[in-house]
C-alpha cells in the first residue's frame, strides 16, 4: 500500500513524485518531516517495513527515489541498478552512512546526517532541472 502526502501548488501544472525507498521507519519520518508542507512535492511512502521493489517503483513512475544504502540483503549498487532498470527517468538520491563513492549509480548522494539540511535543497535541484529539462547528468556535482 502506498500513502500519498501533497500540498498542490496553484502555480504548477503537476506534483513532483518522490519515493522514499528506506527499510528503518524513523528514518522515513524523519525525510517525510524534512518534505512535508513544500508544495509541488508528492510523497509516496512505502507502508510496509521493507523499501519497496525496483518493479514496484517502476509502477509508481515516481519522479526522484530516496534510497538508502542500508536496505537488507541488497547491496546498493545492485538496487541502484535494479531502480535505474525499472525508472530510467527517475532522478535516483542515495542516502549513505559511509562517505559517497565517486562513481556510484545514484545521481546524487547525501550523507544520512545530510537529510535535514541537504535533502530538500538536492531535490529542488533536481526537480529544477526536470522542469527545464536539463539532462540528468549535471546532478553528478550534488555529491555532499
Amino acid at each position: 500500500m502506498v500513502e500519498r502526502m501533497s500540498r498542490r501548488s496553484p502555480s504548477r501544472e503537476r506534483d513532483f513524485r518522490v519515493l522514499i525507498a528506506v527499510e528503518r521507519r524513523s528514518f522515513q519520518r524523519l525525510i517525510e518531516h524534512v518534505l512535508h508542507g513544500h508544495p509541488g512535492l508528492l510523497v509516496l511512502k512505502e507502508a510496509s517495513k521493507h523499501a519497496p521493489s525496483a518493479r514496484r517503483a517502476g509502477r509508481l513512475a515516481p519522479d526522484v527515489i530516496i534510497v538508502s544504502s542500508r536496505i537488507s540483503g541488497s547491496e546498493p549498487e545492485g538496487l541502484l541498478a535494479a531502480l535505474r532498470a525499472s525508472s530510467p527517468a527517475s532522478t535516483l538520491i542515495l542516502l549513505t552512512h559511509v562517505s559517497c563513492r565517486s562513481r556510484t549509480a545514484a545521481d546524487a548522494c547525501l550523507h544520512e546526517e545530510a537529510v535535514v539540511t541537504r535533502l530538500l535543497p538536492t531535490i529542488q535541484r533536481a526537480t529544477h532541472r526536470m522542469r527545464n529539462r536539463v539532462p540528468l547528468p549535471a546532478l553528478a556535482g550534488s555529491r555532499t
